[in-house]
């Protein structure tokens, strides 16, 4: 299951509209945000509303962070995301 193709999202540090992947703007745009846990949270979310199952998307983020799936998921439970 996809996301809408006409769901609008915006960045939660500027506001701006995203036409890209959220965590592609965030990098560029607000690198010192990408580096913090809580963009694990909603990339988390949006990959599992994309059809990911849990092991993909901890996979993902872990590699993209450079961070264990074992300190993704410690962090998603505590934030009660996962």
């Amino acid at each position: 299951m996809s996301a809408p193709d006409d769901e609008t999202r915006f960045c939660p540090y500027c506001g701006v509209k995203l036409k890209h992947p959220y965590w592609e703007h965030i990098q560029s745009e607000h690198p010192e945000r990408y580096t913090q846990k809580e963009t694990w949270i909603k990339l988390y979310q949006d990959y599992r509303k994309l059809g990911m199952d849990e092991e993909i998307s901890l996979t993902v983020i872990s590699e993209l962070f450079n961070a264990t799936i074992d300190e993704i998921k410690s962090f998603l439970k505590n934030k009660n995301a996962l």
